[in-house]
């Protein structure tokens, strides 16, 4: 751990004259991966945070890597409704939770295994609401780390899981184009789609079959790069 963490009876204790700020996602809270219940905290352990001296100014901010949910103890709260954080393309909501020496980064080491806590990830993941300072070659770790923390195994190969990573995120000049065909130069800029959005950017054959047929169909026949079929013809007749 950093000099500034320490152990203590399976706590993760602060231990600086300074501050440590969370950054949690607000839509977290919307989407039940994470909750206040009294002075805890918990939370999906998928976040920035950032670390300052007792004068205020920033040292580093950082990626909080723990794929499972925590809990915390922090001295105070506070939001942000429009904050812009490295690796981001847009501002977003936020909610601060502020660390002073003594205080519990983690109350417990001790994760609970739970198939819940994989449905959480999963849910984040699928709809696109994982955090864009995830760089996109270190998604797969995410994945295989939460399984393996909640004492799941997804028995599919590897390239089952790259497949879907590759459909969600896409190149943010183009959606029709997978961010994997981009040149790739910064690991996070990609734009992440919900896969019930998959359909629209892959051909009208897709589109018919998916959730949101009408909206799909419009989409992946006026979309350019998206494969046609004679599948357009039979819809516009």
């Amino acid at each position: 751990m950093p000099s500034y963490f320490y152990e203590k009876d399976s706590k993760v204790i602060f231990n600086d004259t300074g501050e440590l700020i969370y950054y949690i996602p607000e839509k977290y809270f919307s989407l039940n991966v994470a909750s206040s219940i009294g002075e805890v905290i918990q939370s999906i352990g998928i976040f920035s945070y950032g670390l300052f001296d007792k004068n205020g100014k920033k040292i580093k901010i950082s990626r909080f890597k723990c794929p499972t949910m925590i809990s915390c103890k922090p001295s105070s709260i506070s939001k942000e409704s429009s904050l812009h954080l490295i690796g981001t393309k847009e501002p977003e909501a936020y909610r601060l939770l502020h660390f002073h020496k003594g205080d519990e980064l983690l109350c417990s080491t001790e994760l609970p295994k739970s198939i819940e806590n994989v449905e959480k990830f999963l849910n984040l993941l699928v709809r696109g609401n994982l955090p864009q300072t995830i760089p996109y070659d270190e998604l797969y770790s995410y994945i295989i780390e939460n399984a393996e923390l909640n004492g799941f195994n997804y028995k599919v190969s590897g390239n089952i899981i790259g497949i879907l990573i590759s459909e969600l995120y896409r190149d943010s000049n183009d959606l029709t184009k997978e961010f994997r065909l981009s040149d790739m130069k910064n690991m996070n800029d990609y734009t992440a789609i919900a896969i019930t959005k998959v359909p629209k950017y892959t051909s009208s054959y897709a589109a018919i079959t998916s959730e949101n047929a009408d909206e799909a169909i419009a989409a992946a026949m006026v979309n350019k790069g998206v494969s046609e079929t004679p599948l357009e013809k039979v819809v516009m007749d």
